[in-house]
């Protein structure tokens, strides 16, 4: 009896933890990474710890008790239509832009129900208290959400498996949890008489019953659900997929790191379309832009120069977003040793995209290292966009943070010898950056790995008269004696559009005591290019006037410094990541947004 006791809650923490704590992590991270194509992190997340707090709750204090049988087979119908109603429910507010109403109405849709369904097993479990039973919902909410964030999304596994995969595995055990809690047991009639005669035996036990149901809802469940899945591509894409309308082409999709990495292309129009995007091939991480080039008869070189080629030998143009050539300006800077006298030996590129701004240095001759979160990232820059091959020991495949560290200290140690002169700082996504690497000890740590007059470039997108630009200025200023910045447009950037326009701003600072000065380019600097042509002769008037930005008071200043203890800057940026939405469903058809 003791022993029993002892091991009675251990068995109902493990049930517990099967059967509604797993599951439900699973349910939000699958359904997040669902959405996060089609609406992009932000948006997703907006509102779902409400709804999620809202089922669990409404499942504590619910009036009635739900048989565990009934329980499961509710659970096991919605996540059956689960992989089509995220989608879908997904992708028509999409086109309405409901950008804040549709993650809300998917999650009302899908969320809501199954954390509701998978809550009643801890709630109705153990002691019926009321204070208990809140004691398990507020542990339920607190585990699951830890799990989704930080367990699952380490799991590399859980990459090669799709979305519907993981919705319709969870519903074949929740049907099979249902016919395993059936009683096939057989009651007698109840008669008035006795009967001597003795009571005919069936010639199957319940045991072999439930089994002999189980094993043929295993053969019709998998010959089933594979129809239940939603229309979204496999990940990896083993093949080029072309689009049933012919706008355009998949090259390849790969759930990584940082989301899903798709290199898409749109195709010429058909039947005197109109479409400013054709003949493009572009980057994307969920629902963001990394990049792009143009292609086919929209690849026009300057001068005869040849083209830069992608792994199959199909020529590349100009990149679609100036940005990237913007940043590769610094190698105009001419008031430090390294720019005066045009020797420009060592770059790091810290976030890669495409790869455009790295692929320019190499072919100027600069040694490039490459820092890049993401491995499919990397992969794509390689195969589609023409990156060459960085050499041995200059690329790595991490966190830029934890690097940066490591390097830092190996020049302090004097182990390592070799500075760079430019450094490309470019790791906006998705309508924000990552904040820890924007704080005063990221750009400490990065100007130790920098020549004395190093060049650091910056991009950063937004508004620019915002908290968060301000921030990431003033911060830069702390550890760097000046800094100057341009921006992306085509067209001069008035002073009232500092206020109200999403534009990318690209940062130069350095820490030479000569003001901060460019050359005029020459025709070496273009790499055959129009677009670095035009960009670098219209240089000045590209000019952001960074005093609209700047914080004079030395007191007031303080209040926008990024450290790692105080650090607003995810907080801030989020408040942009509708917008960015907004933008971003501008540049491509919804087509384009719907496959991957």
């Amino acid at each position: 009896m003791a022993t029993s006791a002892i091991l009675a809650p251990v068995l109902n923490t493990i049930e517990v933890g099967f059967t509604a704590l797993v599951p439900v992590s699973l349910i939000l991270f699958t359904h997040q990474r669902a959405l996060n194509p089609l609406y992009g992190s932000y948006p997703t997340s907006y509102s779902l710890d409400t709804v999620v707090s809202v089922a669990i709750f409404a499942s504590v204090v619910k009036p009635f008790r739900i048989e565990k049988s009934w329980n499961w087979l509710a659970a096991a119908l919605v996540l059956s239509i689960a992989p089509n109603a995220s989608h879908w429910i997904a992708v028509w507010t999409a086109r309405a832009k409901w950008v804040v109403l549709g993650p809300a109405l998917a999650h009302a849709a899908v969320v809501a129900p199954l954390v509701f369904l998978f809550t009643n097993f801890v709630s109705q479990s153990g002691a019926p208290a009321s204070q208990h039973r809140l004691l398990r919902a507020a542990a339920t909410y607190f585990i699951t959400k830890s799990l989704t964030q930080k367990v699952l999304p380490k799991v590399s596994y859980l990459n090669q498996v799709s979305e519907s995969q993981i919705f319709l595995a969870l519903a074949g055990a929740a049907f099979s949890a249902f016919i395993l809690c059936l009683d096939f047991h057989t009651r007698p009639a109840k008669t008035k008489k006795k009967v001597k005669e003795p009571t005919p035996k069936t010639s199957f036990s319940p045991v072999q019953i439930k089994g002999a149901v189980f094993i043929a809802f295993t053969a019709f469940w998998y010959i089933v659900s594979p129809q239940l899945a939603n229309p979204v591509l496999p990940h990896p894409l083993k093949e080029t997929f072309t689009h049933p309308t012919g706008r355009l082409q998949i090259h390849s999709s790969v759930q990584s790191v940082t989301g899903l990495i798709v290199v898409g292309e749109t195709l010429p129009p058909l039947h005197g379309e109109e479409d400013p995007m054709h003949s493009a091939r572009y980057l994307r991480a969920d629902h963001s832009l990394l990049g792009g080039t143009w292609m086919r008869d929209r690849a026009v070189a300057l001068d005869d120069e040849p083209f830069v080629v992608d792994a199959f030998g199909t020529k590349l143009g100009d990149t679609v977003y100036s940005t990237f050539v913007l940043q590769e300006a610094a190698r105009l800077v001419n008031s430090t040793e390294a720019g005066k006298t045009g020797k420009w030996n060592n770059a790091l590129a810290i976030g890669l995209g495409t790869g455009l701004s790295a692929t320019a240095f190499i072919r100027h001759g600069l040694n490039t290292t490459i820092v890049e979160i993401d491995p499919a990232v990397y992969d794509a820059a390689r195969t589609w966009f023409g990156l060459p091959d960085p050499g041995p020991g200059n690329v790595f495949l991490e966190d830029a943070r934890g690097w940066v560290e490591r390097r830092s200290q190996k020049v302090q140690a004097g182990v390592e010898k070799n500075l760079y002169d430019i450094v490309v700082h470019d790791c906006f996504s998705g309508g924000g950056v990552p904040e820890h690497i924007f704080t005063t000890e990221f750009w400490d740590s990065l100007e130790k790995t920098m020549e004395k007059e190093g060049v650091l470039v910056v991009n950063f997108a937004g508004i620019i008269n915002s908290e968060s630009s301000r921030m990431v200025l003033n911060t830069l200023e702390q550890s760097f004696k000046q800094c100057r910045a341009f921006h992306d447009w085509m067209q001069p950037l008035e002073d009232d559009q500092y206020n109200t326009e999403f534009i990318n701003m690209v940062l130069f600072c350095t820490n030479s005591k000569a003001p901060l000065t460019f050359r005029k380019p020459k025709r070496s600097d273009y790499l055959g290019s129009h677009l670095r042509k035009h960009m670098f002769q219209g240089l000045a008037m590209r000019e952001v006037n960074l005093d609209a930005v700047r914080v004079q008071d030395p007191e007031e200043v303080k209040r926008y410094i990024l450290t790692d203890d105080v650090n607003p800057l995810g907080k801030l940026q989020k408040s942009q990541g509708l917008h960015h939405w907004a933008v971003m469903r501008e540049v491509l058809r919804d087509e384009h947004w719907e496959t991957y």
